[in-house]
């Protein structure tokens, strides 16, 4: 039996979670009161290892609002984190092998401009051993700090009904697209797409908050960084053309 609050289990039979202190039998109407249950993933010991991640795959990927919607939102950051992990390498490895054998001919597509710019990293390609051995490393920050972010823009607008644990559980299991990157090419438009959907649907149902403040967390962010990188942009070839302003002045 699991609390219809917080997502823990407890002995049925309880007055009070021990866990989050509700009191259970005034579980009230809407997404809470059907009850959240274990992830297929987290119940590896029913389901086994490889069954409870397929099985996990596929829920969030095809049914995402029912998935976050009875997904706990507490019980540990670790199975997240592990799961994220595990998909994030498989297409991460895929990406980086497909630049080993397709680096050339992504070449016979580039002006001599392009390749000169390139340089080394397109005749070496992308990904090196070192990078391969940083990638979980860098993985595992990137979803710390994923999670921060939308964490604190969902607060900026009064979304965040549950803690940070249920954010971060949210981009744990919304790396799930990850495995699209195994197709070659279109593989990454479709992943960061697909994450962004993910997480907009994971925040609205975890946290029991609206759509446009999930996609106010996910999307404001992204729109914020391509402003700054638009103003800056503006602000040095002003800079340049100023300065290419003042000599021609000067050799007239």
């Amino acid at each position: 039996m699991f609390c219809p609050h917080c997502g823990n289990e407890i002995v049925e039979g309880q007055a009070f979670c021990g866990h989050c202190g509700a009191k259970l039998a005034d579980a009230g109407p809407g997404p809470s009161a059907g009850g959240r249950s274990k992830t297929s993933w987290e119940d590896r010991a029913s389901f086994g290892f490889v069954n409870g991640l397929l099985r996990t795959v596929k829920e969030v990927l095809f049914s995402p609002s029912e998935f976050f919607r009875k997904m706990p939102v507490t019980g540990g950051l670790t199975d997240p984190l592990l799961y994220a992990l595990i998909i994030g390498m498989v297409g991460l490895l895929f990406l980086s092998l497909w630049d080993i054998l397709l680096h050339d001919s992504m070449r016979d597509f580039m002006t001599p401009e392009m390749r000169a710019a390139a340089g080394r990293t397109m005749s070496n390609g992308i990904y090196s051993p070192a990078w391969t051995v940083m990638t979980p490393f860098l993985l595992l920050l990137w979803i710390f700090i994923v999670s921060g972010m939308l964490h604190l823009f969902l607060l900026m607008a009064r979304g965040a009904k549950a803690g940070f644990e249920a954010t971060f559980r949210v981009v744990g299991y919304s790396a799930s697209p990850f495995l699209f990157l195994v197709i070659p090419f279109c593989g990454m438009p479709i992943t960061v797409l697909w994450t962004m959907m993910l997480a907009i649907i994971g925040l609205r149902e975890s946290h029991e908050t609206t759509g446009g403040k999930a996609a106010f967390a996910v999307l404001f962010p992204l729109l914020f960084c391509c402003g700054l990188i638009m103003i800056l942009s503006a602000l040095f070839m002003g800079a340049v053309m100023a300065s290419f302003g003042t000599l021609m002045h000067m050799y007239k």
